[in-house]
């Protein structure tokens, strides 16, 4: 996490945590968005903070813009925030940017087969999110059940929803009728080709059987 939110959530100076980094207690990473990154675990350590639950930060944002906006990072921070908030020790985050409707989410794949294969290691407790449509749009009950069974919590961390959020709905809805649309229309354009070729079958059938009436009578003449 950033710095100074470390150091808001912990009571702590900003430039206590620096002078750590100074005297190598901590160690800074630089982030692709070119700041400096310090370690949760390491601060807890620090100060004597008992790490609690293990849990894992799943993120998601629907659109390209809104990840360069920073929304998907801001998810992600707010999730920490609340992590630290609750003593949890995050141990993975997922995040990405793809639509609640799509089922081939590489992050959600990801954490379900953490929670499928990795479980009987105690590999996390619960997961985060902020809302159940980050997790998915439709069919949220399902995957909470199925991560129920692998004595994974989910939790929800925000009951209001961003007017973003919205938004993302209707573009969801967009993309269902898009997607049933060229379905439908797919299908009726498959069958009139399908009723096309029968009837064209048939006509050519017309024809040659009157072809070989012709050929009957000149023969018996």
């Amino acid at each position: 996490m950033p710095i100074r939110k470390i150091a808001d959530v912990l009571g702590l100076s900003v430039q206590t945590i620096r002078r750590w980094e100074k005297d190598g207690k901590l160690k800074a990473i630089r982030s692709p968005g070119n700041r400096w990154l310090f370690s949760v675990d390491e601060v807890k350590r620090l100060v004597g903070m008992p790490t609690g639950s293990r849990v894992v930060i799943y993120a998601r944002v629907s659109s390209a813009e809104q990840k360069t906006d920073g929304n998907l990072q801001r998810q992600v921070d707010r999730l920490h925030t609340h992590a630290i908030e609750h003593g949890y020790d995050v141990v993975r985050v997922f995040s990405e940017q793809a639509s609640g409707i799509n089922e081939n989410r590489k992050q959600l794949s990801a954490l379900l087969k953490l929670a499928e294969e990795r479980q009987m290691e105690r590999q996390m407790e619960r997961v985060l999110i902020e809302f159940p449509d980050r997790l998915a749009r439709f069919g949220y009950r399902y995957l909470e059940r199925f991560l129920n069974s692998r004595e994974v919590a989910v939790e929800v961390t925000h009951k209001t929803e961003p007017k973003s959020s919205q938004e993302e709905l209707v573009q969801d809805l967009l993309t269902i009728v898009t997607v049933f649309s060229t379905r439908l229309y797919g299908k009726r354009a498959q069958e009139f080709r399908q009723r096309t070729k029968k009837l064209m079958d048939e006509m050519d059938g017309d024809e040659n059987h009157g072809e070989a009436h012709q050929d009957d009578q000149t023969g018996n003449s």
